[in-house]
């Protein structure tokens, strides 16, 4: 191990943290395929535990690329990110119906049978260049017209292209936005008219977006959870809770679950509730325990980096640990269904080869923050709580 962290820069705790989820990951994918490689594959059982492999190990490599890189030079490239963003995600929306499932059209084909979903690039771009923007204007950061119409401008736009066809991550990146706004010092009136307009914007989609009726009926579903004695609940929502239900403490063990077989999608968006039935309630803390030490270990970054390294790590770890808490809300029931998935842990391409980004510009900008500490001989306690 400590031959392998030889080669690892920046926190040792994060990385481990990969490790672990990631071989929790493969664990969960080989079992939670089963019935779709018998249904695709003619029962090859090992065709998507392969092709899950093959993702992870491109996203690791990513990951430990990126986390070589300077992370200021990311800044630099912001604007060009967005530039190509934006247009992908505008063509989303207008591409052919034929490419759309469930009246959505989430994902760009590409040759050899790959897809790409532009959602993905927009969450990073626009986390790049809000980081950049704040970092820019901090001597105005609470002037409306100087400090806060740049922000909110840029944000709106991506937002806007991404809800009509995913509204959750939409939803996602706002509220990371907001947390980035915040972190940077941005007026709490300014904030609170920007959550308002989101509202009215999302009150708009709700009666025109071509998955209105979706969205409205998951909405309705979700209120009736709460208000009606006799709610029965909605076929994912039941299947999940009786996944979570049979796993008791300690779970049935790997590979013996049953509600693999009926649960939509368990190796993505429910792919929480396969470890809570195979692992147990433990399982289940320790994965959410897991992503709440990494969010930790961002904020403990955070107090000793400069400003953009500082904003860039909280809005990239606020992304992913917020995108896990909701799929896990999903699955448990108090939250509303949604199509984001267990970030690190569910099966994807392009949602592991940005995730793998994403953490590899957050290693990087830990292995800034101690190189620097080193370099000044400070042997405080924010260098100690670095691990080296």
């Amino acid at each position: 191990m400590n031959i392998l962290f030889q080669y690892l820069k920046g926190d040792k705790i994060i990385w481990l943290i990969i490790f672990m989820i990631s071989m929790i990951s493969v664990l969960a994918v080989y079992s939670s395929t089963g019935a779709l490689a018998f249904k695709y594959q003619g029962g090859n059982t090992e065709y998507f535990l392969f092709k899950h492999l093959i993702l992870m190990g491109v996203g690791i490599l990513v990951m430990y690329f990126t986390h070589l890189l300077d992370y200021r030079l990311f800044a630099k490239y912001s604007n060009i990110l967005l530039y190509v963003s934006v247009p992908l995600l505008a063509y989303t929306i207008f591409q052919s119906p034929a490419a759309e499932v469930n009246s959505a059209a989430r994902w760009i084909a590409l040759p050899f049978g790959l897809s790409f979903q532009p959602s993905d690039l927009g969450k990073l771009s626009i986390m790049i260049y809000l980081a950049r923007v704040l970092t820019e204007k901090q001597e105005v950061v609470k002037d409306f017209r100087q400090g806060f119409v740049p922000v909110i401008s840029v944000v709106l736009l991506v937002c806007g292209f991404i809800a009509p066809a995913n509204l959750s991550t939409a939803l996602l990146v706002f509220v990371c936005c907001i947390i980035m706004m915040f972190v940077a010092g941005i007026s709490l009136q300014h904030i609170g008219g920007f959550m308002l307009i989101g509202l009215l914007g999302l009150t708009l989609l709700m009666f025109t977006a071509k998955r209105a009726t979706t969205w409205r009926h998951r909405i309705a579903d979700y209120t009736e959870r709460w208000t009606d004695p006799e709610y029965r609940a909605n076929y994912q929502t039941e299947q999940a809770n009786i996944a979570i239900a049979t796993g008791n403490l300690i779970g049935k063990g790997p590979g013996k679950s049953t509600q693999r077989n009926v649960l939509p999608h368990p190796y993505s968006d429910f792919v929480y509730a396969i470890i809570i039935e195979e692992y147990g309630l433990i399982g289940g803390i320790i994965v959410l325990g897991l992503y709440l030490i990494l969010l930790f270990r961002v904020a403990v970054i955070v107090t000793v980096s400069k400003t953009f390294g500082a904003l860039l790590a909280a809005g990239l770890a606020s992304m992913l640990v917020v995108q896990a808490l909701v799929n896990m809300g999903v699955t448990v029931g108090i939250l509303p269904v949604t199509g984001l998935p267990l970030p690190m842990l569910s099966m994807g391409g392009t949602s592991m080869l940005f995730t793998g980004v994403m953490l590899g510009i957050i290693l990087s900008v830990s292995r800034n923050a101690y190189e620097n500490l080193r370099e000044t001989n400070l042997n405080s306690t924010p260098e100690a709580v670095l691990v080296s």
